[in-house]
Order: structure tokens, then C-alpha cells, then sequence
């Protein structure tokens, strides 16, 4: 090489070298940091996704200040992050502190959101969000790009940047803000940003989309626990002292995201699937939820059930009687489920409603499942443990007949086999659970245990009668007290009662075993509702009315625990122990996580409505539908629950996005 050349060849060299060292934005001084906008897919929109995900992030905050060592503070976040983003959405005072928020939601956090959802209450499909195909098929999903310094003298808020996706025209931000950029699903993409007139740096992206469905009875519904629960007035209930509704009639009812099946956005399977997309960044969650208050297996998830609603029938004499809405026979949780992943329309199949061909939109990453209690009496083993000696057969109908716990236990050894199989036949005949190894996976069908509800602040089982102290002394009937005509809580039932939730726990764990199913069991076996059972107080904060166990009503007692009567004189009497109209905080937090009879009928108060869309009171009486929803889990009973599930699947989701299929 000449003389002349080695001085051109320095130059070159020295020019791309001030080149690279001018070059704004490069791969060693900053990276591309990415998150997927809306990872929850339900929600209509990113904004309401982001109201739960800046709770989160609000609990870890205050997890982060509690000074833990690194291994005791992963175990707090990972046990508690669900009801740890409830306790700042719905406390009544400012999270983690003393003092009363001057700004407070009686209603909860859902009823700001429940009409933001995808689901359409008028087709009761998942097709709010531009369709089911849509919803389920998404073409895009959009993320939020920026850029992380690598240097902390690196500036960028001086200059622009152009941010492209593939060869689409570019999206000019400030290098220091967010570009809102659509990334098309399934395929991988790449990403580039720069500067005006340099060269760029990339990254590929690829979104995963997990589609999670939710199968299951009132436990996984959100029953309980309405969107919009009732408002309540300050005047007291016809011939007795206790509060009415503000508006009684069908407008004063509460709202429900799926109103028949009272399923609502405060149910476990429903804030589980959340959580798990709000941990994920590079990941969404689409939710399919068809749980239904009152489902069993053959009625409810494979066959039409009875719901938990009445409808009213007048009698050629003009009165009204209560009847049960029943389901036609396509009104069932599998084909609701069919008829929206399937393309086309579903076709039984030995009795099964199946997919003609195979002809799925999508597969399903994972079940989430709640059954088994209503197939064996749950209900009713509640209604042995706590209708008096003597109670009307009316009384014992509303409960669908009395079960003790002998017939329980037998009904757990004689139906609960079967009926597990059953279903598990059924979902593998049915839906598109796959892996590439084998086939069909059941271990992705998830099935959640059932909490214990029968434990006091304690940790130890509810007090009852026991023959010694007047019934109102304890707190299990102050939590009835309504209803304490047909109601009373004995000690020896209740022990009975709760053994017998042991011993489901293990037929569950056994029988999912069986099936090659996940089984969730700390929900019952991590103890999440120690303490927090239907007859559990707070004692510090006895005068809150969020801790009351009993009813309001308007009139005198001989003590704080009993119920009101007529005043001698006629005079007009205040409402104790709070004003039902001014002081009813259904979502509040409080240590119950177990609604009772006496909170259901505060926050749900169910009426019959007759055809000409009247409220019937003389028919809501009848069926005693004031009290649906108790003895099911609050919402923070179902962040509980939901945190309990995500700890015996949360590693099986990480192996699925890190690219297990």
C-alpha cells in the first residue's frame, strides 16, 4: 500500500469513527424496553387495565418500605399481590394508613369498570369488543416502546426519535417518552428507533396471548359480590325496623357483569387471569369466564341448569308466586364456550357439545375450574348446620333440601368420582387443550379448592350455641340475626359441618389426582381465611360499620347485640348500629371475608320481579332471595383465593410463556 493510500484509509477510518462516537441513540448506550398496552383483554380499554396494574404497583411500593430481607419480601409479593391490589382499590381509608380517604367509592372499584368489559350482556358473549372473532382473534396487539439509558449522562429529552414496526411509516415521540406502536399477531416483528437521519438499533418483538377459561359455580362466579351493589334507605322495611331498598323495584337492583348467572369482576378466576397479565409485560391474557352461580357438572357445565334467579307468575287470582329461571338445553358452560372457539356452529357429540372438525379459532392455554360443591349438597350441608330444629319444609327447599354430613360424606364417595370423570372426558373430548408432546393436557386444567369459611378472627371454628348463653351473645348468630327466626348456629353441627370441609378438600386433591389435573389446594390448605370467617371481627375497631354483624334497624334493645323492638311510647327511634343509607360500605375492607345472610341482604337484596317488571315482595319473601349470596366469599375472600391459585400455577405459566406450548 502506497504512501497516498494509507493516509486516505486513516481519514476513512478516523471519519466513521466521529461518525459513531456523534450517533445519538446506539446499542451501547441505550437499550429498547417494551410492554404490551392492554394485558388484559377483557377490559375494553388500557385505562382500566392500568387502574389494576398502578394498584399493584402502588402494594409493591409499600411491600418495597417494609424493609424485608430479599427472600421474605418475594414471599409477601408472591402470597399477596391480588388482595394486596384490592386493599388499595377498595380501603375505605388511604391504603396503609390510619386516615379516612375524603374521597370514597361506597360501591367499589367494579362499578366504575363493569360496562368497560367485552362481554355483552344483551348476547351474553364475549363480542362487546368488535365481535367474538375479534376478541378472540386478534390481528395486533399495542405496546409501549422506550428507551432505557445505559449511561447516566446519557440526555435524550433533547432530541426526537422515529420509532418504526417492520417497514411501516414511522411514530415520532421525544426520545425520552413512550411510542404506542401495533404489533402484529402471532408473528414476530422487529422494532427500530433513531434519530433523524442516523442509523437505527432494533429489537424483535413477539406478543404472546394466553387465552385462560373459566368454568365453575358460584365460588368462581363472583357470587356475592355484585358490580353495583344496592343502595339502601334511611326508612325503615314495611311492619318491621329494619332497612328497604332506595328504590324498590327492578331499577334498585344490583348489576352484574352476567346478571342470571350473578357473575361478577370480583370473582377468583377473574382476578387470577388478571394478575397473571399484569405480572407478564410481553404477554396478554384473553378470558373466557362462563362460571355460574348454582352450576353443578352434569347442571350447569355439560347439561342446563336451574339459576339462582326467580321469575314471577301471577295465578288467575292476580297473585304472584316465585318460579326458578331454568336454562334451555344449549344453556350450559361447555357449549358457551363452543359456540364462541368455534367456527363452526357446535354439534353434539355422544352427548357432548363438540367442534364439527376441529375448527377452533384458537387453542386454550388454561381451565381454570370450580366445581363439585353443588353436586354433592354444599349448600344443603349448610342448610343442616343452621336451620332450626323444626323449620318449615319451605325453609328447607330454599336450600334444596337438607344434607347431613353423613349423607355429605357418602355423596363425596358416591357421586364426586363419577362426576369428576365425567367432565374430565368431556373437556377432553371438547376443548383444544394441547401440548406438542402430548396431545391433550389435563395437568393445564386447574382445579381450585374450596376455602375454609368457618373459622372465627381466631383462626378457630365459629362459637354457636351450646345450650349455655342466649343466642345473641355469639357472633356467628349476630351475623343472622335478620333472620333468626329460621336461622341459629349450634356449636356441634358447625364442628360437624367444618369437618366435613376437610374431608372434601382431600376427596378434591385425590380426585383431581386422579384426572391428571392441577389441583390448587392452598386455597384451603395454605389457610388464606384463617381468621377471616363469616363470624369474624375486627375488636379494635368495634364501632366501624364495616365489622357489624348485625343488622341495621330502627328502634331499642336491652343490648348491643339484639335485635329492635317497639318503642311503648311510639317514639320515632334512631338507627343503630348505623345508618343503613349513609354507612353501608359493601367493599370495605373489614376481617369477614365471608358474606353473611345479614350482608347479603345489605348489598344484594334480591326481589322476584313479576312480568310487567314489578317487584313482588310478597314472592321474594317466599324464596327468602334477600338472602342470595351468603356464606360465599367476599372480594377480598376472592383476591385471597386468586393469590392462593397463582402460587400453585404461577411457575407452569412462566414455563408456558418462556415457550412451553
Amino acid at each position: 500500500m502506497n504512501h497516498f493510500a494509507k493516509i486516505i484509509l486513516v481519514l476513512v477510518t478516523f471519519l466513521v469513527s466521529q461518525h459513531a462516537a456523534a450517533q445519538t441513540i446506539s446499542a451501547s448506550n441505550v437499550q429498547i424496553e417494551w410492554k404490551v398496552e392492554n394485558r388484559f383483554r377483557f377490559f375494553r380499554d388500557a385505562e382500566t387495565f392500568t387502574a389494576h396494574e398502578t394498584a399493584w404497583r402502588q402494594y409493591l411500593q409499600h411491600v418495597d418500605a417494609q424493609n424485608l430481607g430479599e427472600e421474605d419480601e418475594a414471599r409477601l409479593i408472591a402470597t399477596t399481590s391480588v388482595i394486596g391490589s384490592e386493599h388499595v382499590l377498595n380501603d375505605r381509608y388511604i391504603p396503609f394508613s390510619q386516615h379516612l380517604r375524603t374521597k370514597y367509592d361506597w360501591r367499589g372499584w367494579a362499578a366504575t369498570q363493569a360496562d368497560n368489559t367485552c362481554w355483552d350482556k344483551k348476547t351474553r358473549s364475549h363480542g362487546a369488543c368488535g365481535g367474538v372473532e375479534n376478541y378472540l382473534e386478534p390481528t395486533s396487539h399495542r405496546i409501549k416502546a422506550w428507551l432505557r439509558p445505559l449511561q447516566s449522562n446519557k440526555l435524550l429529552n433533547e432530541f426526537n426519535c422515529e420509532w418504526r414496526v417492520n417497514d411501516n411509516p414511522a411514530v415520532t415521540v421525544p426520545c425520552d417518552a413512550q411510542a404506542e406502536l401495533d404489533i402484529p399477531y402471532p408473528t414476530t416483528a422487529t422494532v427500530s428507533v433513531n434519530v433523524e437521519g442516523e442509523p437505527a438499533i432494533s429489537t424483535e418483538v413477539t406478543v404472546k396471548d394466553m387465552l385462560i377459561v373459566g368454568f365453575g359455580d358460584s365460588f368462581a362466579s363472583g357470587e356475592g359480590n355484585p358490580d353495583v351493589p344496592v343502595s339502601m334507605s334511611d326508612e325503615a322495611r314495611f311492619k318491621t325496623y329494619y332497612p328497604r331498598r332506595a328504590k324498590n323495584d327492578v331499577s334498585g337492583n344490583a348489576q352484574w357483569t352476567d346478571e342470571i348467572c350473578h357473575r361478577s369482576l370480583y370473582g377468583h378466576q377473574l382476578r387470577a387471569a388478571l394478575q397473571i397479565g399484569i405480572e407478564n409485560k410481553k404477554s396478554a391474557v384473553t378470558f373466557l369466564g362462563y362460571a355460574c352461580s348454582g352450576a353443578a357438572i352434569e347442571e350447569g357445565i355439560l347439561g342446563p341448569q336451574t339459576y339462582v334467579d326467580y321469575k314471577g307468575v301471577s295465578d288467575n287470582n292476580g297473585e304472584v308466586s316465585a318460579k326458578s329461571v331454568s336454562g334451555g338445553s344449549k344453556d350450559n358452560q361447555l357449549y358457551w364456550l363452543m359456540r364462541e372457539i368455534c367456527r363452526e356452529k357446535p354439534d353434539r357429540n355422544g352427548g357432548i357439545w363438540t367442534c364439527p372438525n376441529n375448527s377452533y379459532r384458537r387453542k386454550v392455554d388454561f381451565v381454570l375450574l370450580s366445581i363439585g360443591g353443588n353436586d354433592i349438597g354444599f349448600s344443603s350441608l349448610v342448610g343442616w348446620a343452621t336451620l332450626r330444629s323444626g323449620a318449615t319444609s319451605r325453609l328447607a327447599k330454599w336450600f334444596g333440601a337438607t344434607v347431613s354430613p353423613k349423607q355429605f360424606s357418602e355423596n363425596m364417595r358416591d357421586i364426586l368420582p363419577g362426576a369428576y370423570v365425567k367432565l374430565a372426558r368431556a373437556l377432553e373430548t371438547a376443548v383444544p387443550i394441547k401440548s406438542p408432546d402430548l396431545g391433550f393436557d389435563a395437568s393445564r386444567v386447574v382445579l381450585t379448592a374450596y376455602p375454609d369459611i368457618l373459622e372465627d378472627e381466631t383462626g378457630n371454628v365459629c362459637r354457636g350455641n351450646t345450650g349455655g348463653e342466649p343466642e345473641h351473645n355469639y357472633a356467628a348468630n349476630q351475623s343472622l340475626n335478620f333472620f333468626a327466626s329460621w336461622l341459629v348456629v349450634s356449636q356441634d353441627k358447625l364442628n360437624a359441618a367444618h369437618v366435613r370441609l376437610a374431608q372434601l378438600h382431600k376427596r378434591m386433591s385425590e380426585l383431581a389426582e386422579d384426572n391428571g389435573w392441577t389441583f390448587a389446594g392452598r386455597a384451603y390448605e395454605g389457610k388464606p381465611f384463617r381468621g377471616h370467617g363469616f363470624c369474624a371481627k375486627n375488636n379494635q375497631r368495634t364501632d366501624d360499620p364495616v365489622e357489624q354483624l348485625i343488622l341495621p334497624c330502627r328502634g331499642k334493645a336491652d343490648g348491643p347485640t339484639q335485635d329492635c323492638k317497639a318503642s311503648l311510647s311510639g317514639k320515632e327511634r334512631d338507627w343503630r348500629p348505623y345508618n343503613p343509607a349513609k354507612q353501608n360500605y359493601p367493599y370495605a375492607l373489614r376481617q369477614r371475608w365471608v358474606r353473611t345472610f345479614n350482608d347479603a341482604y345489605m348489598m344484594i337484596n334480591q326481589k322476584v320481579i313479576d312480568r310487567n317488571g314489578r317487584v313482588s315482595d310478597r314472592a321474594s319473601d317466599s324464596v327468602f332471595s334477600e338472602t342470595t349470596g351468603a356464606m360465599h366469599p367476599s372480594a377480598e375472600g376472592h383476591a385471597a383465593m386468586a393469590d392462593a391459585i397463582l402460587l400453585d400455577i404461577r411457575d407452569d405459566i412462566a414455563q408456558h410463556l418462556d415457550g412451553g406450548n
